[in-house]
């Protein structure tokens, strides 16, 4: 039944995270051709290209925040389990939904500050130096990602009851 959950819950998260993975594929080629013909324009024509710094900060942005989801989904983010490996099954499973919860919680937090954030970004208009682009749309989708992501370490916390359940 848990496993199960966790299975339904997952692949409701899969679509979200897949969108915020291919926003951030598309903000790496994005500032990687921003960049190129920045550099082609510096030296060939002596004229960079404007605003290409506010560009390629936004997009680092997207890039950081994006495909973070899906590393928690796939469980191919960094965890340090040497030490948690080496406790019996039981107490292990114990761990497991702590660090779950505690997990989570932090990243709600982390996201409601981000929103927070956002929110005041957008009432005081804040924008980039150059080409007066507002900060606050990278900031909900910063927001909305981490969001997600605190979503995604909470499916282990069925995943782990489950195990303790053996079920499969």
């Amino acid at each position: 039944m848990f496993t199960r959950a966790a299975k339904h819950m997952t692949k409701f998260i899969s679509y979200p995270s897949s969108f915020l993975f291919g926003a951030a594929m598309v903000a790496m080629v994005f500032v990687m051709l921003i960049v190129s013909a920045d550099v082609f324009m510096r030296y060939v024509f002596n004229s960079p290209i404007d605003g290409q710094w506010d560009l390629s900060t936004m997009a680092f942005a997207v890039i950081i925040w994006g495909p973070m989801t899906a590393a928690a989904l796939k469980g191919s983010h960094i965890a340090l389990t040497f030490l948690l490996d080496r406790f019996p099954r039981l107490p292990r499973l114990i761990l497991q939904v702590v660090i779950s919860l505690v997990t989570s919680g932090m990243l709600a937090l982390v996201s409601w500050q981000l929103l927070q954030h956002a929110i005041h970004l957008d009432v005081t208009e804040f924008v980039s130096p150059t080409l007066r682009i507002p900060h606050a749309p990278v900031a909900y989708f910063a927001a909305f990602a981490c969001f997600i992501m605190a979503l995604a370490f909470l499916i282990k916390l069925p995943e782990a009851v489950g195990k303790f359940r053996k079920e499969q």
